[in-house]
């Protein structure tokens, strides 16, 4: 026996960054009322890892959520990835020499302030998710992807 599920119950999933302002634009991007919404936060709306957590919680959100539609959402001029990591590192007492460690070791391909400040381009990011996404193996190909760039202070939209 098939149970219908009622598009009501589905949700579209956005993953965005984590600048609130940009909340605003989502049901005119989305054309969804804000209860059929599920956001995931990510400084600079980046996923480093196809096998990482932000991935693994898309994933889970899919299948268990009724995620229907994933939207990718950028902000336009984010301060989120143009942060200053070495000096604020090092002002909370992080040394040069646990850094030198760190990518001595190679966990995060020999720059870890590179791995967390990230890519500079928000319209790479974008796009780089945009593929990461639907390429996954672990994601229905049947689940829409889109992905855009926003203003929050001038309300502009672009796809990527």
């Amino acid at each position: 026996m098939s149970t219908l599920i009622s598009s009501a119950t589905k949700k579209t999933m956005i993953i965005t960054g984590v600048n609130e302002a940009i909340y605003p634009l989502f049901p005119e991007i989305t054309y969804k009322k804000n209860k059929d919404m599920m956001i995931l936060n990510s400084f600079g709306a980046v996923i480093t890892q196809p096998y990482g957590c932000l991935i693994r919680n898309i994933i889970l959100a899919i299948y268990n959520e009724l995620v229907d539609e994933i939207f990718i959402i950028g902000e336009m001029e984010s301060k989120e990835v143009k942060l200053n990591m070495s000096d604020k590192i090092k002002e909370h007492g992080v040394s040069e020499e646990i850094l030198k460690t760190i990518n001595y070791i190679d966990v995060v391909e020999h720059d870890v302030i590179n791995w967390l400040t990230g890519p500079q381009n928000i319209e790479d990011v974008i796009k780089k998710n945009k593929d990461l996404i639907k390429g996954h193996p672990l994601i229905p190909k049947s689940i829409p992807v889109h992905a855009y760039i926003a203003n929050p202070e001038t309300g502009e939209y672009f796809p990527v």
